[in-house]
């Protein structure tokens, strides 16, 4: 989820500041809305909750991380954790959502 909200804010800023065309204004607004839909749930306490974050990923090496497809998509996924939720609040902020 962190990765689509930082390409969903990078295209709404860029569109906005003139540096994208603005079809990538009306694509962020659509992907926005996937994003909310797929990973936005309401937890037990009635607070949204921002679901499947990487919880930790780099390319650091052997013999920690191989930087593989495999060892990418095979990490924990968290929820709430802050580079996606910070993601996630600039996007809506650019978007005015």
């Amino acid at each position: 989820a962190s990765g689509s909200c930082m390409f969903t804010y990078a295209f709404a800023k860029g569109a906005k500041k003139g540096y994208l065309p603005q079809k990538f204004y009306k694509e962020a607004l659509k992907s926005f809305r996937g994003i909310v839909r797929e990973f936005v749930i309401t937890g037990n306490d009635g607070l949204p909750t921002l679901t499947h974050i990487c919880g930790s990923c780099g390319l650091g090496g052997n013999p920690y991380r191989d930087g593989s497809y495999t060892y990418y998509v095979s990490e924990k996924q968290v929820d709430n954790d802050p580079k996606g939720v910070a993601s996630f609040i600039l996007a809506a902020i650019e978007l005015n959502q």
